[in-house]
């Protein structure tokens, strides 16, 4: 081969290699979008808007958060999930709409083969409380209760269907308790009908409940986690508690379409493990109890299929329908 045959070559290379590497370098040309598919001021929203400061920073654009509440989450994650697979439309949802919802609803995306996964980006863990007028103070005085008064103590949980739903479910299988679940439609009532004793017990998000367990108004029992909360350190696990089947930490996740292209992928993914070590991201979420998280793609869909197997069990055990 030539000389001028080889220059030719090497030139024609980089000519093709030059659109990839530059698409890659473009993006994000215009904003991008972040659903969150609930309403304003929930714990999905107040996740998003903390890292939407970060993610404008690092992807030197525009991020703009959109709420598109309904049916449980599943409306705005299904927008995002079936929008154009270009990079400037993503959700951050909740864990229950990809791994709850298939099995208790019709759901129109197939997960995870149709989600496009991104990332973890929080975890929320499940905290187990009690009205003080039930009388209990520890996690085994209230098993010890539950057996002796069969049938007689209700446990709420903050939404049909949802994962402080099946959360209380697993914790009545796991200990074999004859305990009602009440589902409420959503957190606030069943906070209220808990503290004026209407309900004994009460499965939620830590944040939910956090204020209540400081004033004293509510009785903190157990963290359904694998470890301790931080705004939490006296409050023992589940685990610890012996029941280490009884784990239910809630979690919140980015996604989008399928099938992105690999350098968009990369680099939002890179973005995301990014804005979850800001200092910003990170203490704005611990002082609600929660924990900014990141995981990589792979280990994301291996997550997502163990949930989904554990939390379908749970649902048709307990014959559960959000329908």
């Amino acid at each position: 081969m030539t000389l001028r045959r080889r220059g030719l070559l090497a030139a024609s290379t980089l000519a093709l290699a030059a659109p990839r590497a530059g698409n890659a370098q473009a993006w994000p040309q215009r904003p991008v979008r972040i659903i969150v598919p609930f309403p304003p001021g929930g714990p999905n929203d107040i996740i998003a808007r903390l890292y939407q400061p970060e993610l404008q920073r690092i992807l030197g654009q525009s991020v703009v958060i959109e709420n598109r509440a309904g049916a449980g989450g599943l409306v705005g994650t299904d927008a995002a999930v079936k929008a154009q697979p270009d990079g400037y439309t993503f959700a951050c949802t909740n864990g229950g709409s990809l791994v709850i919802s298939p099995h208790v609803t019709t759901v129109s995306y197939k997960v995870p083969e149709e989600v496009g996964l991104l990332s973890i980006v929080c975890r929320v863990p499940e905290a187990l409380v009690a009205s003080p007028k039930l009388g209990v103070r520890t996690f085994p005085e209230l098993l010890a209760l539950a057996k002796r008064e069969p049938n007689k103590l209700n446990i709420g949980t903050a939404g049909a269907a949802g994962i402080s739903h099946l959360a209380a479910e697993l914790f009545v299988a796991q200990t074999r308790s004859d305990i009602v679940v009440v589902p409420y439609r959503g957190a606030a009532p069943a906070v209220t009908d808990l503290v004026s004793g209407q309900i004994q017990l009460l499965f939620a998000d830590v944040p939910v409940v956090l204020s209540q367990i400081q004033g004293g108004t509510l009785v903190p029992l157990a963290m359904a986690s694998v470890k301790r909360s931080a705004v939490l350190p006296d409050l023992p696990t589940t685990a610890e508690l012996g029941y280490p089947g009884v784990v239910a930490d809630n979690w919140y996740c980015m996604v989008g379409p399928p099938r992105l292209p690999a350098e968009i992928q990369a680099r939002m993914s890179a973005a995301l493990k990014e804005a979850s070590e800001a200092a910003s991201v990170k203490d704005g979420l611990a002082r609600q109890g929660a924990e900014a998280v990141w995981t990589t793609e792979a280990a994301f869909a291996d997550y997502v299929r163990q949930e989904s197997a554990k939390w379908e069990r749970i649902a048709k055990a307990a014959n559960i329908r959000a329908d």
